[in-house]
């Protein structure tokens, strides 16, 4: 392993009041910011002090041995540690959430694209979250509330190709149950449930930031994919 192929950023090693002896938390406890050191230890040791797991079957046939080449980069406090980490993954939210807004730029030209080609524009209407609906049928009872559980058939499929990825079909068409506004669904779902009466049907619409993003969702949501539902409010309690 090469903690440089893993991550650019130096491996933290948090090390307590005491530390075994024999581990790896010993062996970094004797260095200083700067220092640079290669350490040969007992591997049945080190995986049970330190990694707590078995030693790997090319370990023990390679002697039971293990070799550490280390560079100690900085030495921190745990407040320090904290503060850093904290700093990282603001700056990982700040990074999604530009990427996000770029991205949402482009689901929506596709999705008016596809609004265009459909003669769908005097239908289709766009929540203040930035889903896009068209009702096909709307219901005759009052609109869902935030943290009301509301019953949906669905099917969904990817806009680009229209492939089907779920349904209800597939599970004994029974409708799926959701406690509305609680992030229990993606947002498009949150934001497009909420705006149609119980008992209506409607196709949403919706851009991949308020989808599975740029992970996606399996083998069948590839990154950065616009949804295309065809939904049914059936109830609402």
């Amino acid at each position: 392993m090469d903690s440089r192929q893993m991550r650019p950023e130096p491996l933290p090693v948090p090390l307590g009041p005491t530390v075994p002896r024999g581990s790896i938390e010993e062996a970094m406890s004797l260095l200083l910011p700067g220092d640079s050191a290669v350490f040969r230890f007992n591997a049945d040791t080190v995986f049970t002090k330190s990694l707590r797991q078995p030693v790997p079957l090319f370990i023990k046939r390679s002697g039971n041995a293990l070799r550490l080449t280390v560079a100690a980069k900085q030495l921190l406090t745990p407040a320090q540690m904290e503060a850093r980490q904290k700093a990282m993954l603001d700056e990982q939210q700040r990074q999604l959430k530009a990427r996000a807004a770029k991205q949402l730029v482009k689901d929506d030209a596709l999705i008016l694209a596809y609004i265009k080609k459909n003669k769908l524009t005097t239908k289709a209407k766009k929540t203040l979250g930035g889903t896009w609906y068209v009702i096909t049928l709307r219901g005759k009872g009052a609109l869902p509330k935030t943290g009301q559980t509301v019953s949906v058939k669905y099917r969904g499929t990817l806009l680009a190709t229209g492939k089907e990825f779920d349904s209800t079909a597939k599970h004994g068409n029974t409708p799926f149950d959701f406690v509305l506004g609680q992030g229990q669904v993606i947002k498009g779902w949150d934001q497009g449930i909420a705006v149609l009466p119980k008992g209506s049907k409607a196709v949403l619409l919706i851009p991949s930031p308020l989808g599975y993003g740029e992970r996606g969702a399996g083998g069948d949501i590839p990154a950065n994919s616009v949804l295309r539902f065809e939904v049914e409010l059936v109830g609402v309690k």
